[in-house]
């Protein structure tokens, strides 16, 4: 018999958003600005977004099984 070897890799979900949150907060903030304070600022503005997306919005009670 093949002996079988669960992959229990997690990734962090967490991260994930707030990257992503982020990396899209700037890309629209370039295409609508235009300007690199735009830039800036669609970053600060991306996180602060993606934060309380994941601090207030996705949190979840755990499972009980």
């Amino acid at each position: 018999m093949e002996n079988q070897v669960e992959k229990n890799d997690t990734l962090d979900v967490k991260g994930i958003i707030i990257l992503v949150g982020t990396v899209f907060g700037a890309l629209i903030s370039i295409v609508v600005s235009g300007t690199f304070l735009g830039f800036i600022s669609g970053i600060v503005i991306g996180l602060i977004f993606a934060i309380f997306f994941v601090s207030v919005l996705l949190p979840h009670k755990p499972s009980d099984r």
